[in-house]
């Protein structure tokens, strides 16, 4: 009978170690799938490991991250989408070797300010969550290179986002967006700006005209764009209507 009771109390532990051994995507101990795992928590033995660099935890049950994320300090990849996330905790900012962070599909409706301390981040997919607003930290994100954010509620953008320097692809495809910030001047290194669908009655500032390696501009018919886009389109610049 004892034996029984004492097997009960450790099959929880027994599932989340089943479930890391019979992970299929793993890479000397730096890589881990848990991914459509039906997880409603991350298991302990996750966080033991301090080498892990890629951590996919897609499709889910989670409802939240714990503030021991971390502990992951040596994590480059994080892969969490089409979970319950309404929030990030803030420790998430102490990931500095992050480089992608992939939260599509989730319950989103706010980014902590501390966002903005992933020092190393290139890639961040934001898609099809309820975010309103992005923090002013975002702009601190000085590597970002890739940002996607259709399908939210945003209405506006940071004042300060043309500080993501090294910032080539913005998507904001469906969102309702009205006006962009002057700073837009500064992403100079931007290829391709995705609107189609992104805000009614969208109005383009002649700032835009000044990122010279824009190529691709994706916009809805209702787009007010300044002239000078429009000379630009007969040189370097695509622009297609949707």
């Amino acid at each position: 009978m004892f034996a029984r009771v004492l097997i009960f109390a450790l099959f929880p532990l027994l599932s989340a170690c089943v479930i890391i051994k019979d992970s299929r995507y793993r890479d000397e101990n730096t890589a881990l799938n848990l991914s459509r795992k039906d997880l409603s928590s991350i298991p302990e033995e996750v966080f033991l490991n301090k080498e892990l660099k890629v951590l996919r935890l897609f499709g889910n049950q989670l409802d939240s991250l714990p503030e021991r994320i971390s502990e992951l300090e040596n994590l480059e990849k994080l892969y969490i989408g089409r979970n319950k996330l309404t929030s990030l905790p803030a420790s998430i900012g102490k990931l500095k070797k992050l480089k992608i962070l992939s939260i599509q599909y989730n319950d989103l409706i706010s980014l902590p300010p501390e966002i903005g301390e992933l020092e190393n981040l290139e890639q961040l997919f934001l898609d099809n969550n309820n975010l309103t607003v992005l923090p002013d930290e975002i702009s601190n994100l000085k590597n970002l290179k890739n940002l996607s954010l259709k399908f939210n509620s945003l209405v506006s953008l940071p004042e300060n986002i043309g500080s993501c320097e090294n910032l080539q692809f913005l998507y904001l495809n469906r969102n309702n967006i009205q006006t962009f910030p002057e700073s837009v001047e500064k992403l100079q290194q931007l290829k391709e700006l995705h609107l189609s669908g992104a805000g009614p009655l969208m109005q383009l500032p002649e700032s835009m005209c000044k990122l010279r390696n824009l190529e691709y501009l994706e916009i809805d018919n209702t787009t007010a764009l300044p002239p000078c886009l429009l000379v630009q389109q007969t040189t370097r610049l695509r622009i297609e209507v949707r």
